[in-house]
Order: structure tokens, then C-alpha cells, then sequence
């Protein structure tokens, strides 16, 4: 330690030591601020609460914040940024209280904080209470609109969004990214684009952020054409290297049906970064290239690239579009012996399960949903009713329609499925107390609905649409095709 060591020199030093994430500088620093009685300085302490949280030292950093005789802004505000940076909303969120009940004023961090914490759990009631007390404050700082605008978003609540966004007076990349993001969160794809093209049509200049989310709306809509042209912006703009971009272009072009482009890029990328090769398994799974997804997982394996619980979750999914059940078995039989049971996730048991449904192992997949440690969710349900439908077993979907509405009964299609089933098989007189039921309980079936890209527009259609405005044009198009088809002799 230098001689003229005093509190400024150690705050500089404990702001490196959190710059660094390093623990082993912050326990060489902490030592001689206690012994050499530098703990009765208020900047100091602060300082090494604000490092331990940004090390990940919690515990430590809540212990130093208790004997802290004087607690200012500053001090709570690192409690408060700290526990939300680490997923620790709960946590935060009682800072915050505590923070306004000792009679200490917010300032625009502490509830940038506290609103992170809010998008974190959804919980838009007391997000709208900070609301609240930010405009009584008359607090218009950009980090606290940015947190604002951010938990309109997560919290779904986007009609609120936009109206705090388009009253903004400085709208900065992150306020753009964030309402981008949010539209997406929503699933309003197309309003992610548009914001895009106001973006660069008032000058601001989009970020790798801004292009990976709206590649992200490409997937979504599987819009080839606008994807192509938004990666030539990309390249244009000189991110065509980053990770983040060239996962999304990857995951994009897999999702329109150009697995050859998508692998293009990953080959062009360079880099052993786990996250994209999971993206890539994946795309070849979505794809039906299973044996080429199984091949890259095997060679993560050689490359000593991490496989982390993704990883494994994208093969089992490779699997399972693949038919491939010895494969899927062995995967998940590696996953519960070498990694572990508490590696497996919810995830990973529905990905198995619907390996089994839909390879029409129907009796292996029950026995498999009902030995799980953990309560089998509707969405594996929904898949074994699905695959009882397709291989016409009534007496198993049955079971699981009956397992269905006890989880969701407020789900239409469960009664749509199990009527389904009986009309397969012909048993028109459950199919029709069943059909009763579902008038009595006012209960419809939702129409079919599918779109296709054709030029510069995306069409999209709803089972018996008469309102589309060249109907009559489709329909006499799709006669003449039928009576075109030709069926060929097996």
C-alpha cells in the first residue's frame, strides 16, 4: 500500500477493482480499509459496497450496508442497482421501500433500479406507483424514461409505452432499442420494423441492439424479403461480425427456410461461442437436419466448447423433429447421469415427452410423463392429447383431455381436440355431448389461420375469409390447380 494512501486513492481503486469484477483485488483491498480505519469514511464504504455487488459479493455487500451508521442516496442506490443487476428483484424492490421510508429522496438511478426490478417480476401496479412519484418529482432524466419505458414493456402494458415514448423529448438508442424490443415482447413484429425506419429516417444511427431485434421480427414473421434487406444494412453498417447480429441472422434465415444462408453465416462467423453454435443446432433441427445438428453437438464435445443446458435442450428438440428416439434417450439418460438432476430443466422433460408423442410411443410417453419429479405442464399435455388425435388413440386422449381441463379449463381447444378424437373414430354420440357441452359452456373453435410472403406483402388468411379483397381471384385460381392435380399410381 502506497504511504499517502487516503479515501480518494481507495475509491479509486475499489471503482477498478468493480470495473474488473475481480474478486481477488477486492478482498486485497478490504483488509486495510477495516485495519487501518478507513472504514469511518463514508466514500469508502459506499465504494466497497458498490464493488462487492459488482463482484457478486452479495452477502458481504448487505453486511457492510448494515453497519453502515450513516446511509445516503448513494449507499441505498447501490443496494437497490446491485440486487436488480444480480436477479434479485424481490430484494430490490425492498431496498426501494426501505430507501423512501427512512425519508431518503430517490434520485433518477435508485428508480431506474427499482424499475428494473419491476420489469423483472411483471409487476406493473407498483411500476405505475413509481410512475407516479417520478412525475411528482418532476424527475425527466433520460435513464428514468428509459426504466419506465422498459417496464411499460415487459409488464405487456404497450399502449402506455408508446404514449411515454412519443412524449419524450430526447429519445436516445436506448429508448429506441427498448420500444423496438417491446413491440416484438408483444408480438407486434411489424411495429418493431417501422419503428426501425423512423429511426434511421430521423438520422439516428441503429446499433447492433437495433438490427439483432429487428432480424428477431424477421424470424418471427418469416419475412425473407425484409430480412435480406435489413442484413444488407447490417453489412452495410459494418456489424455483420457481431455475435449478437450473426445469431439472429442465423436463427432468421433458419426460420424462412434457408438453412444454407443461415449456415453461411455461422461458418463465416469464426468463433467458438456457445450461444451460437447452440443457435446453429437448433436451425438444423427446426430444418429437419438432425444428423447434422447431432454432428455439431458431438463436435462442440471435441472443440471444448461448453454445452450448457441449451445446448442439450436444442439436440433433444433436433431429436424430436427427427423421430429419432434411441438418440433422444441417450442425450437425456447423459444429461440426469454426468450433469445431474438439478441440470435437467422443466424444458428438457417436454422436449423428451414430445419425442415420444410424436413418434407415436404413446404408452412409453405416459409412463415417462407420470414418473417425472416434477408436475407435467399443459403445454406437455396439450402434446400427448395431440398425438392421441393423430394416431386415433381414444381412450389415452381421453386421459389427457380429461388431465387438460383440470389444468386450463378455459382452453377452447382442449374440447376441440377430444371431440376431434371421438369423430375419428366414429363415436358420434360422445362426439355429440361433447359438441353440447361445449354450445352450453359457449365454447368455438378458432379458425385456421396461415400467411404467405408474395413480393413486397404478407397475406394472411383465416379458415372461410371472404373479406380478403381479391377472393374471388384466389379461389378461382386454387379450382383451376385442383383441377389440374393429377394423382399418381402408388
Amino acid at each position: 500500500m502506497p504511504a499517502c494512501l487516503d479515501e480518494y486513492s481507495l475509491s479509486k481503486s475499489l471503482k477498478a477493482a468493480a470495473a474488473l469484477r475481480s474478486q481477488t483485488h477486492l478482498k486485497a483491498l478490504h483488509a486495510p480499509i477495516i485495519k487501518l480505519g478507513f472504514s469511518r469514511f463514508t466514500i469508502v464504504m459506499t465504494g466497497l459496497i458498490d464493488a462487492s455487488l459488482k463482484c457478486g459479493l452479495l452477502a458481504d455487500a448487505r453486511t457492510l450496508f448494515d453497519d453502515l451508521p450513516h446511509r445516503d442516496v448513494v449507499a441505498w442506490t447501490s443496494m437497490i442497482v446491485g440486487h436488480a443487476r444480480h436477479r434479485r428483484f424481490h430484494e430490490s424492490l425492498s431496498f426501494f421501500r426501505s430507501m423512501l421510508a427512512t425519508g431518503t429522496a430517490p434520485n433518477g438511478h435508485s428508480f431506474s433500479g427499482a424499475l428494473t426490478a419491476c420489469s423483472g417480476l411483471g409487476t406493473l401496479s407498483y411500476g405505475r406507483q413509481i410512475h407516479a412519484q417520478v412525475l411528482k418529482k418532476s424527475i425527466f432524466e433520460l435513464i428514468v424514461q428509459n426504466g419506465l419505458l422498459d417496464m411499460y414493456c415487459r409488464c405487456r402494458c404497450l399502449p402506455a409505452a408508446q404514449r411515454l415514448f412519443d412524449s419524450m423529448r430526447v429519445k436516445d438508442i436506448v429508448s429506441r432499442n427498448a420500444m423496438m424490443s417491446g413491440c416484438l415482447y408483444c408480438e407486434r413484429a411489424e411495429e418493431a420494423l417501422k419503428l426501425l425506419a423512423v429511426m434511421i429516417s430521423c438520422g439516428a444511427r441503429p446499433d447492433d441492439f437495433s438490427y439483432a431485434i429487428c432480424v428477431d421480427a424477421c424470424a418471427t414473421l418469416a419475412s425473407m424479403q425484409q430480412g435480406i434487406q435489413i442484413h444488407a444494412c447490417i453489412v452495410k453498417g459494418g456489424f455483420d461480425s457481431d455475435l449478437v447480429v450473426g445469431n439472429a441472422l442465423v436463427d432468421m434465415y433458419a426460420k424462412c427456410g434457408c438453412i444454407s444462408s443461415s449456415k453461411l453465416i455461422f461458418e463465416t462467423m469464426h468463433t467458438r461461442d456457445p450461444v451460437l453454435w447452440t443457435t446453429m443446432i437448433s436451425a438444423f433441427g427446426k430444418y429437419g437436419c438432425v444428423e447434422d445438428a447431432i454432428s455439431m453437438f458431438e463436435r462442440m464435445e471435441e472443440l471444448n466448447i461448453k454445452r450448457d443446458e441449451v445446448t442439450y435442450l436444442a439436440v433433444l428438440s433436433s431429436c424430436s423433429h427427427g423421430g429419432l428416439v434411441s438418440e433422444g434417450w441417450h442425450y437425456f439418460r447423459f444429461l440426469l447421469e454426468e450433469k445431474g438432476e438439478s441440470f435437467v430443466k422443466p424444458e428438457h422433460y417436454g422436449c423428451m415427452a414430445n419425442l415420444l408423442c410424436r413418434t407415436g410411443y404413446l404408452e412409453e410417453a405416459l409412463e415417462f410423463i407420470e414418473s417425472m419429479p416434477l408436475k407435467p405442464s399443459i403445454a406437455i399435455w396439450s402434446a400427448f392429447l395431440n398425438s392421441c388425435r393423430m394416431y386415433g388413440n381414444t381412450e389415452l386422449g381421453q386421459l389427457a383431455a380429461s388431465r387438460l381441463i383440470e389444468l386450463d379449463p378455459e382452453n377452447d381447444s382442449n374440447w376441440v381436440v377430444l371431440s376431434s378424437i371421438h369423430a375419428a373414430e366414429s363415436e358420434w354420440n360422445e362426439t355429440w355431448k361433447i359438441r353440447e357441452c361445449m354450445k352450453g359452456e359457449n365454447i368455438k373453435k378458432e379458425p385456421g389461420c396461415s400467411w404467405v410472403e408474395v413480393n413486397d406483402g404478407v397475406y394472411v388468411f383465416l379458415t372461410a375469409d371472404r373479406l380478403h379483397p381479391e377472393v374471388a381471384e384466389i379461389l378461382q385460381t386454387l379450382d383451376v390447380l385442383r383441377k389440374d392435380m393429377v394423382v399418381m399410381p402408388v
